[in-house]
């Protein structure tokens, strides 16, 4: 889709589960299962949605979803029932793994950032975007290298290190412009230093919010998932950004919707509502 100067792919890169009280925090399940039905083990499916972008002759990506590099038991704790579809929508765009050239990762979670590495002929781990700077918040950084006992389960330490060990790592803190027209806020909330990038060319502008806003369950205030370290932070987050789409007409993507991608939001009475222009 063309957006201003850029062009911009939604992609699906895959599907996973995760407990549904676990995304929805303090809301009553009686009130989250009408949104999203749970099965039998409490569990609900979330998309992994990524945004490729094109600019300036560089290829963007934003996440990276989980790969296909998983233990069985990382497929099982995760509800994984497929292969990763990034290489075959990247080819459908007539793009490889070689041809990204930054890759943005708003926070450091399995599931946007666990395909950072891939399995080579030999079994061996290595970068999936050979040719990429992989651009990270330096305080989620420190965070995914001293997890503790909450956080290890969600962070794939080892599999990170090697984006270190092959010098592809950017760290930076707070704003930062990593392309024209492209830029990183620090935001906090989920994890201490996760980030959401602005995408502006004169009146087109696009949000993403990562796991501040992951889908359009969660556009009202209190719904912030129970995982978020910092949920008071993720609400002022969520409070300034949808003032802002409103407002200024920011085109707003989710992370996590399993049908609506990118969407514009407008105010009816207490209630905000999305129209999808993606799909």
């Amino acid at each position: 889709m063309k957006f201003g100067k850029f062009e911009i792919f939604s992609i699906v890169e895959n599907s996973f589960k995760i407990d549904g009280g676990a995304m929805f925090g303090v809301v009553p399940k009686i009130i989250w299962q009408k949104l999203c039905p749970p099965d039998e083990n409490n569990m609900i499916k979330l998309d992994i949605n990524l945004l490729l972008v094109k600019t300036d002759g560089e290829n963007i990506l934003i996440d990276v979803g989980m790969g296909d590099a998983l233990s069985e038991r990382q497929k099982k704790m995760y509800g994984i029932k497929r292969s990763s579809l990034l290489e075959k929508k990247l080819a459908e765009l007539r793009l490889s793994v070689e041809q990204i050239h930054l890759v943005i990762l708003t926070h450091l979670h399995a599931d946007h950032a666990g395909a950072v590495i891939r399995l080579n002929q030999d079994g061996k781990k290595v970068p999936r975007f050979p040719n990429a700077r992989y651009v990270v918040q330096l305080r989620e950084w420190e965070e995914a290298m001293h997890p503790d006992e909450r956080t290890s389960a969600t962070y794939f330490t080892s599999n990170l290190k090697i984006l270190e060990q092959e010098k592809l790592l950017e760290l930076v803190e707070g704003e930062d412009e990593v392309a024209t027209g492209i830029k990183l806020v620090k935001t906090g909330g989920h994890t201490p230093g996760h980030q959401v990038v602005l995408i502006e060319d004169k009146n087109h502008r696009l949000l993403w919010a990562g796991d501040i806003i992951p889908s359009t369950h969660h556009l009202r205030i209190p719904y912030v998932a129970s995982v978020d370290l910092f949920p008071r932070e993720t609400m002022a987050q969520k409070k300034k950004f949808l003032k802002m789409c409103l407002e200024d007409g920011w085109i707003l993507a989710f992370d996590h919707d399993l049908k609506v991608k990118l969407a514009k939001l407008e105010k009816k009475g207490e209630e905000i509502t999305v129209t999808d222009i993606y799909s």
